[in-house]
């Protein structure tokens, strides 16, 4: 069985590749005039071409390498935690925290692929999943961290997302309950060129902030994951084909395929 190492550069790849994405469109947004400089939303950033197309591009890419986080820190959590509650006899919290977490990342994708200006009600239900989705998987991830925290000694990492997941829950309420009220006052001719003169300002204004301020906790959090994943290896899967391979797998072998392993 082949082993992967180096898994903490998923989560490195996973912050960094969202930092530049935002920034590249939000700079070619502000150069070609599509969205005031003063806080847009980042949707609005990736709304028009060109940088539509490189918010599309680059946000699949992380949508991607974000799933595959999702599931190594899901064996990791199976094999390492110190808890044992189920809700029923196949579905566990662990595997509860993985299907949000899965449904965050398609919603990352459903952003960058639904424009607003396109599809506004799909944008919308992508921005929901990723961002609300994404606060409750990362609470759930931190609630993981406590009982794993003496086997691995990284009491630090709960506290830590402890603070960042706190912080999420507030820019989350203050980017979604102030974006409605503002969208009920405003009167201006474009949103992407939201005036101070326009009704709901100050709101849209405290909307924005909010997402810019969200977006950038959850790419922490992700990058969270990194003192834990460089100590991980893990072993790819082995394709048996009934009545191929003549020599059957024995049960060591067995429990080692796709297993998330210390060194």
């Amino acid at each position: 069985m082949a082993k992967k190492e180096h898994l903490h550069v998923i989560p490195t790849l996973v912050f960094f590749n969202c930092i530049i994405t935002f920034t590249i469109t939000f700079v070619i947004a502000v150069q070609l005039n599509h969205v005031t400089p003063a806080f847009p939303y980042i949707s609005d950033t990736g709304d028009l071409a060109p940088e539509s197309c490189i918010f599309s591009q680059l946000l699949n890419i992380t949508s991607i390498l974000m799933a595959l986080c999702v599931f190594v820190r899901h064996l990791q959590v199976e094999k390492f935690a110190t808890f044992t509650s189920k809700i029923s006899q196949r579905l566990s919290w662990n595997n509860i925290a993985t299907y949000v977490g899965y449904m965050s990342c398609f919603g990352l994708s459903m952003v960058a692929n639904f424009q607003v200006g396109n599809l506004w009600q799909l944008h919308y239900i992508g921005a929901m999943l990723c961002f609300v989705g994404g606060t409750a998987y990362f609470v759930c991830q931190t609630i993981f961290s406590y009982h794993m925290a003496k086997m691995n000694n990284t009491s630090y990492l709960f506290w830590v997302r402890c603070i960042l997941c706190s912080f999420s829950i507030i820019t989350c309420v203050s980017a979604l309950v102030p974006g409605v009220i503002s969208g009920n006052y405003f009167d201006g001719k474009d949103s992407r060129h939201w005036l101070p003169s326009d009704g709901g300002y100050l709101w849209h204004l405290l909307s924005t902030s909010s997402e810019w301020l969200l977006a950038f906790t959850q790419s922490i959090l992700v990058l969270t994951f990194l003192p834990e994943f460089r100590k991980l290896n893990i072993y790819s899967p082995v394709l048996i084909i009934e009545g191929i391979n003549k020599e059957p797998m024995s049960p060591t072998f067995k429990k080692r395929l796709s297993t998330v392993l210390y060194e």
